[in-house]
Order: C-alpha cells, then structure tokens, then sequence
C-alpha cells in the first residue's frame, strides 16, 4: 500500500501540476485529512484496546486519552480464543470521556477487548507509521483528494482581479466533477460485509 509520497504525486498528476507550480505538499496533506475523514465515516478503521477492569464492576471508565468516533464492539478477553465472547454492553461519551457499562459484574482483573472505529492513516502523513486504506481504494481518495483541492484553489482565486475568471470556472468544475466521482464512489460501495453461514449441524 502506497505511502504520502505516491498519493502526493499522483495527486498533483490529475491536477497537471506534477512540477509543483501552483500546488504544494500541504495542499495534498490538507485534501487528504478530509478525504480520510469522508472515507473513513463509511469503511472505518476497527482497531482494538485491551482494558483491565478495575475493582469488581460493571461500569468502566475509560482512559482519557482513549479516542473514537464509536464504539462497535466488547468482548470478554480470554487466552483461549474459544473462549472470548461478547458482552452486552452500552456505552456513553460524557466529560470527555468513555464509559461502558456492561450487562454482567466483571471480576478484577479482568479485560475488555473493545473494538471502536478509528481514522484511516497514509503511510508519512503526520508521522503515521503504514497505511490502512485498501489498495483498492487509493485511486478514488486522490481522485478526491484533487477535486477538493482544485475546489479549495477556484475559491483562494476567486476575488483576484487580474486573474483570468475562465480559470477560476475551470478550477470548480475540475473540483466538482473530481469529488462527484468520489462521493459517487463512496456511497455506492457498500464496504465491508460478513457472511453467516448456516453450517450443518454435526451429531455423534
């Protein structure tokens, strides 16, 4: 999967700009944490947080610095994968910080794997380490990603005087005809899915 320095370039190639003229890094890095925001609320990152259950309870204060957007998940951990299974649960945002309480009085000790939702992350885009986004979809984020900036620059240009008013058009409808793809894109792919199946029962 691709790092910052593939999706700047390519960016810059749809906007005939690979030199540098009129765009700039910052530009790209700016589009993107939009289209990571726009990508992610539909196929978001899941990524997992192991907490330690404190005292015997069914209510659990979160760490602050634990961030999501949502929590989809939590399961009762167990070193036998077998034996993991998940809890009822609710959760709530309040201060500033999570809390889930869970149908069952936890023993001490004893750990939630919680599964929430996060940001997709480019590999070198504000230090990340890897990238996340299927390589399936990284065309259609710069495809994105270059229609929000062409929008951003007709709009920067907008009130210049000297500027030929031909270029600010051909500016929005580059940007619009980038970002319809995109969305269009986005709200067509239904994302991940799981399959049930029903498998055949086994007597002895």
């Amino acid at each position: 999967m691709s790092a910052i320095a593939t999706y700047r370039t390519n960016i810059l190639a749809l906007l005939m700009d690979a030199t540098k003229v009129i765009f700039t890094d910052t530009d790209c890095d700016t589009a993107l944490h939009w289209i990571l925001a726009e990508y992610s609320s539909r196929k978001p990152l899941i990524r997992t947080y192991d907490y330690t259950v404190i005292g015997k309870t069914a209510f659990h204060e979160l760490p602050l610095d634990f961030s999501t957007k949502e929590i989809v998940r939590v399961e009762l951990w167990n070193s036998t994968p077998e034996s993991i299974y998940d809890l009822k649960y609710d959760c709530m945002y309040i201060d500033e910080q999570w809390l889930v309480h869970t149908e069952d009085v936890l023993a001490s000790g004893s750990v939630l794997q919680i599964s929430y939702s996060a940001i997709h992350q480019i590999d070198g885009l504000d230090g990340a380490a890897g990238t996340t986004v299927y390589a399936r979809d990284e065309s259609m984020l710069q495809v994105g990603a270059a229609g929000r900036m062409a929008l951003m620059r007709g709009l920067d240009r907008i009130e210049t005087i000297n500027m030929n008013q031909d270029v600010v058009k051909s500016y929005q409808v580059m940007g619009n005809a980038y970002l319809n793809r995109f969305l269009s894109w986005l709200l067509a792919d239904p994302g991940a899915q799981v399959a049930e199946v029903d498998y055949p029962e086994i007597t002895f």
